[in-house]
């Protein structure tokens, strides 16, 4: 049973509800705020103007004539007030709901210096009374209790101003808008959900394919491959990478099937000879010397198999392990090399050249001394005889070459890139000697990768062969 959370798709879904769930709520509270606060905002400027037009205009017949261009005293203020609220029919429209009981709309209130009411419009609340002590000239009020936005101000004259409206209405029509809101934030957090439900199915369906297919090459189906569309996406990328990996794969298994089989068949020659020649030895008694002949084909035999299993385990080895390296000089190693097997370039009536010059290099010694030593017999037992050979060591830019050239007939062109391969074997015309166990080359393309370089080889008729191995310098 598959748990929600450990599926990517359920992981995926819930980090993009948390992150929509945010952006949905954070863009919701902001919507709110500014909406609440444009609203209050108008509904001051709207209290605002309607206590300075009515001091202006509201006041300004009831002032006498000769002090309408001085500054208006308290006593001018409160003879206007009391006049004002004695003219009802002389008021002007905009003002004539002061003198019913209308709640909704601006009402506005005086008081004297010691708290005395000097005007108070029909419509202002009962709870409204005097101010306290106003510190600034204008300041917004809010009272929770009764629902009405109030503005106080202290006149220069010593008159304490109140102007307010309830917003009752208002403030419903916030709590319609906060409603609304919500209802279309959680419409929109579901219609998130679904699309990143289905962006995420989208998402994964590259995912699931290269599941798939891998779990088909896993079965054994090693022909099966990722389908990679033109998009250079990271999925894409990704299922390249895993078809380069699924290609080196099956070609590895490839090469160990063929490895096994190839192996198996050069142990079954000599498997053959030594139970054939036992049986024909166990058949009727013989003489010494009879004897001595099926035993001396029996050590043969063995011999062989002894030669091709430690190839094997050197093969394995080199595979399976790195190993300490060191500083070595690969000039001491090819010179030492070349003494070891000036025999063998003595019975094969071969020249041997030496073009060696100091070339530092990390690794180990014995893996050092098992290339030089393969690549140099091969040059010396796999050409006719009397072929020059020539050995050389040189340090060019930031690498180390090793080359081994021959001027034998060459290879032809479509065996060099099977050369490396294990039991890989040319015809018999370059294999003058059967002491091999088609091992050699294999070991040593090994041995160089192992050091961080490689192997190649070339070849043609008119310059004879040349293996060349390239490793870092120190």
């Amino acid at each position: 049973m598959k748990i929600p959370l450990h599926s990517l798709r359920w992981r995926l879904q819930l980090w993009h509800a948390l992150i929509s769930l945010v952006l949905i709520v954070a863009a919701c509270l902001l919507a709110d705020r500014l909406v609440t606060r444009e609203r209050f905002e108008g509904i001051k400027r709207e209290l605002f103007d309607f206590e300075r037009s009515f001091f202006t205009h509201g006041l300004a017949d009831h002032r006498p004539n000769d002090s309408k261009d001085t500054p208006p005293t308290l006593q001018m203020i409160k003879q206007a007030l009391q006049d004002f609220s004695l003219s009802k029919e002389a008021a002007p429209p905009s003002f004539l709901h002061l003198f019913e009981d209308d709640p909704r709309k601006p009402y506005i209130a005086y008081w004297g210096e010691d708290g005395s009411n000097i005007f108070r419009a029909a419509n202002t609340p009962p709870r409204v009374t005097a101010p306290a002590d106003v510190a600034e000239r204008y300041r917004w009020e809010e009272s929770q209790e009764n629902k009405n936005l109030l503005l106080t101000r202290s006149h220069r004259s010593g008159l304490k101003i109140l102007v307010g409206r309830d917003i009752s209405d208002d403030l419903a029509a916030l709590t319609r808008f906060r409603l609304l809101l919500a209802l279309g934030g959680s419409a929109i957090f579901l219609v998130a959900l679904a699309g990143g439900w289905w962006l995420a199915g989208r998402a994964l369906v590259p995912i699931d394919t290269i599941a798939l297919t891998a779990s088909r090459i896993a079965d054994g189906n090693l022909d099966e491959r990722i389908e990679i569309d033109e998009s250079d996406s990271e999925l894409n990328r990704l299922a390249a990478v895993l078809n380069g990996t699924f290609d080196k794969l099956s070609d590895s298994i490839e090469r160990q099937k063929r490895f096994t089989a190839d192996a198996s068949h050069e142990l079954r020659t000599p498997l053959t000879i030594i139970l054939s020649e036992t049986q024909r030895g166990l058949r009727h008694e013989r003489n010494a010397e009879s004897y001595r002949g099926i035993i001396a084909n029996c050590q043969t035999a063995a011999e062989r198999m002894r030669r091709l299993v430690d190839s094997l385990l050197q093969l394995a080895r080199e595979d399976l392990t790195n190993g300490s390296v060191e500083l070595v000089d690969l000039a001491d190693i090819a010179f030492d090399a070349a003494r070891e097997l000036s025999p063998l370039a003595d019975a094969h009536q071969s020249r041997l050249t030496l073009d060696i010059t100091p070339a530092q290099v990390e690794g180990t010694a014995a893996d050092l001394e098992t290339l030089t030593h393969t690549l140099l017999s091969n040059a010396l037992t796999h050409t006719p005889p009397g072929t020059p050979v020539t050995l050389r060591t040189k340090v060019v830019g930031e690498e180390v070459i090793l080359a081994i050239h021959d001027q034998g007939p060459g290879i032809p062109s479509e065996h060099l890139p099977h050369l490396c391969d294990r039991f890989y074997q040319v015809d018999k015309a370059r294999s003058q000697s059967q002491n091999h166990s088609g091992l050699g080359l294999s070991i040593a393309q090994s041995i160089a990768r192992k050091l961080g370089g490689s192997l190649t080889i070339t070849s043609d008729d008119s310059n004879g062969t040349t293996a060349k191995v390239r490793l870092p310098k120190s």
